[in-house]
């Protein structure tokens, strides 16, 4: 950060600095930062991250300096930062068999001191104005934040999910969505009665229901809570949803904390088509609470209609098992795609299908249809109301209404100048409010609320 020198006068003639030139140096050092992004992943995993390296490269366009911190998971993106990023912590499977090495990788879970070491090694080294925190919970742990507070470093921390009131981020039981663990008290009886909370590892990447995970999750969650580790060191949450931060108030957040940014896309790299093919496109994770079950169950109904399904995730095999035995030729796989392959297959479909079973929290798919000029089929559940806008971009349907999921889908695959409309007006909404010039001036307006200058 440029900051604004003391200056020294020799005489009333050494030196003159006018009052334009004074406010010219005041609005134009301000905003240049440096600032630590803390990630336990730093790499494109999922929404949270791409987000991440989205941003980082808007605020280095805009002359901020980024530098990352992250743990040294395999996947991650190599920076010059690396020497300074922490251990991974391995939560499961084969690799922590003994006692010793099940206790040591649960206390960094609550507390991971090395972390903290690191932090403040890169604090010293890199001399930040700002930490921004992305998902730290376990592998980081709070005590990212206790250190940025011990060196007057200002925080925020981006929500992406209820990780910091409930052991299970997603709310839901069995795939569906769960309010018993939108209280931190509840949730964390709740998760150990019912085993809300999931086992991954390097080694068991698939989650699966875990009473030991539940324990782990129901501690943690206590241990944050009692202390306030979230509440007392962070500065301003930001969440990308009103869903969500009207979630965060009713669990106890102060109003004053939490700021509402919704996500952004560059609609550049997104060239649109309005005309379609008979199709529709489902492309995401293949997991439980993404509702795909209940889609398969409606294609069986509707075989004259096609449905592209892109996407890999712990649901493939059951999904492909339920596609043969109802013989559902109407819908095809196509596994894992990505840049221009992807785009083309949802570029040239009629419209794309967001049917979540949980509190789903800004789908990057949305807007990344709506760039591509495509309406989108949405459950009504979390904030996915707040991205579809009712017969203007999309539908919304009751999520856990098969029959009006059925009608809906009908609809619109008879519907393709309909489709047309909606998707023109969605790229349109995209270009006007969710560009990243948008979105860096608003979190420029919530940043300056807690940087001083």
């Amino acid at each position: 950060m440029l900051k604004l020198k003391r200056l020294a006068w020799q005489g009333d003639a050494s030196f003159n600095i006018t009052a334009s030139w004074a406010i010219y140096i005041l609005t134009h050092s301000e905003d240049k930062m440096n600032i630590i992004t803390a990630s336990k992943f730093y790499y494109p995993r999922a929404g949270l991250e791409t987000y991440l390296l989205n941003i980082t490269e808007v605020l280095r366009e805009n002359g901020h300096k980024i530098i990352p911190f992250s743990t040294n998971y395999p996947e991650n993106l190599k920076t010059k930062y690396d020497d300074f990023f922490t251990e991974y912590i391995e939560l499961g499977g084969k690799s922590k068999t003994n006692l010793y090495d099940k206790l040591g990788a649960f206390i960094k879970l609550l507390y991971n001191f090395d972390a903290q070491n690191k932090l403040s090694q890169l604090i010293d080294y890199t001399q930040p104005d700002l930490i921004w925190a992305f998902g730290v919970h376990q592998h980081l742990s709070p005590s990212v934040f206790v250190t940025a507070k011990r060196k007057n470093i200002p925080i925020i921390h981006l929500l992406s999910d209820y990780s910091i009131i409930c052991p299970d981020f997603n709310l839901t039981k069995n795939g569906a969505s769960h309010s018993r663990l939108l209280s931190p008290t509840k949730g964390c009886f709740s998760a150990i009665a019912n085993r809300y909370a999931k086992l991954s590892s390097l080694s068991y990447p698939n989650k699966q229901p875990s009473l030991s995970s539940s324990i782990i999750g129901a501690v943690e969650l206590y241990f944050y809570d009692k202390f306030k580790l979230y509440i007392n060191n962070v500065d301003k949450f930001i969440v990308p949803s009103r869903f969500l931060k009207q979630v965060m108030i009713n669990n106890g957040m102060p109003v004053t904390k939490i700021d509402h940014l919704p996500i952004f896309i560059e609609p550049d790299n997104y060239m649109p088509e309005y005309s379609s093919q008979a199709y529709f496109v489902y492309f995401g994770s293949l997991s439980h609470e993404k509702g795909l079950i209940t889609l398969f169950d409606v294609m069986f109904r509707l075989k004259h209609h096609k449905l592209m399904l892109i996407g890999d995730g712990p649901q493939r095999h059951l999904l492909e098992k339920i596609k043969v035995e109802k013989n559902l030729d109407n819908i095809k796989f196509f596994g894992k795609l990505h840049g221009e392959q992807l785009k083309r297959i949802i570029r040239n479909s009629r419209f794309v299908i967001v049917p979540s079973t949980w509190y789903d929290n800004s789908p990057n798919v949305i807007l990344e249809s709506f760039a591509l000029g495509k309406p989108v089929l949405g459950a009504s559940i979390g904030d996915i109301p707040e991205y579809i806008e009712e017969s203007n971009t999309g539908l919304l349907y009751t999520h856990n209404n098969s029959e009006e999921l059925e009608s809906k889908i009908d609809f619109l695959m008879n519907q393709s100048a309909l489709c047309k409309e909606m998707g023109t007006y969605a790229r349109k909404l995209i270009e006007a409010e969710y560009n990243p010039k948008v979105h860096y001036k608003e979190l420029m307006k919530i940043v300056k609320t807690v940087v001083n200058h």
